[in-house]
């Protein structure tokens, strides 16, 4: 016999009907009768994950975009103080605010904003390693996330990930955690990104389909659920990606990426 390992429900089943008929399903090789005991545990694991830390990428430096540009490329404070008056009416992101005034160049502002992260920047992206879908995310997730991978080097267990400024802490962490990999982020312009974004979620790849979905509260778990029940078997991690919990359903070559908004898991 078989007992379902979700403990508020318990009940038991012949292993003739588990093993041979495939009644019920495995989440973490843990044995389910049915859907909704899958959904409620997985429920209960979201709520358990522990607070999300600070997000701290390394490398950072507390130095104002201005104040880095007076040294590398000469910016007055007159200039300073036009653009911050300027972006008072504006509304843009300071650097695009100084672009259009003239003041400096926007490979100025990326080479500064990269300084500020302590990252590096790409001024363009080989397609032809997008066309290969390093990384294996979907498009739900690359752009709800705004981290789209550029490259990967298996053997060495690295990934590199294109993104704007402010760097997406959170999301590289949990995409660290994820894969098991060192991921490393690269700033690219604004107007870049949506680019990177078609081109990546668009490739074939070489991997098997890969499939994302963004959930509310009410249908997160009924959506792992589903895909559980799909595949039969599955492994579930998860991290804390705020304002998400990023959860991470594989199953042989096989993999799923739901993001659910962040009151499913509880926050008060």
């Amino acid at each position: 016999m078989v007992r379902c390992a979700r403990s508020a429900c318990g009940r038991r089943r012949p292993d003739l009907l588990a093993v041979y008929l495939r009644f019920g399903l495995y989440l973490d090789q843990e044995w389910y009768c049915s859907k909704r005991c899958v959904e409620e545990t997985v429920r209960q694991r979201i709520s358990n994950l522990p607070a999300v830390q600070p997000a701290w990428v390394q490398g950072w430096r507390p130095i104002k975009l201005g104040l880095l540009l007076m040294k590398q490329v000469g910016l007055s404070r007159d200039a300073i103080d036009a653009a911050l008056e300027a972006q008072e009416h504006s509304h843009t992101p300071f650097g695009q605010t100084l672009c259009r005034l003239g003041l400096v160049t926007a490979d100025d502002v990326m080479r500064a904003l990269a300084t500020q992260a302590g990252v590096r920047y790409l001024k363009s992206v080989d397609h032809r390693l997008l066309a290969l879908r390093p990384g294996g995310l979907s498009r739900d997730t690359v752009e709800t996330l705004g981290i789209v991978p550029v490259s990967a080097d298996l053997k060495r267990g690295e990934l590199q990930v294109a993104c704007i400024a402010p760097i997406p802490g959170h999301a590289v962490r949990a995409l660290a955690r994820l894969t098991q990999m060192s991921v490393e982020p690269m700033l690219v312009a604004d107007d870049q990104l949506p680019g990177l974004i078609n081109v990546y979620s668009s490739a074939g790849g070489r991997s098997s389909p890969i499939i994302g979905a963004v959930c509310t509260e009410a249908t997160g778990p009924a959506t792992i659920a589903k895909l559980a029940k799909a595949h039969r078997s599955v492994v579930m991690t998860q991290e804390r990606c705020d304002p998400y919990v990023w959860v991470r359903i594989a199953s042989g070559s096989a993999t799923a990426d739901v993001l659910m908004t962040l009151s499913v898991a509880g926050r008060i």
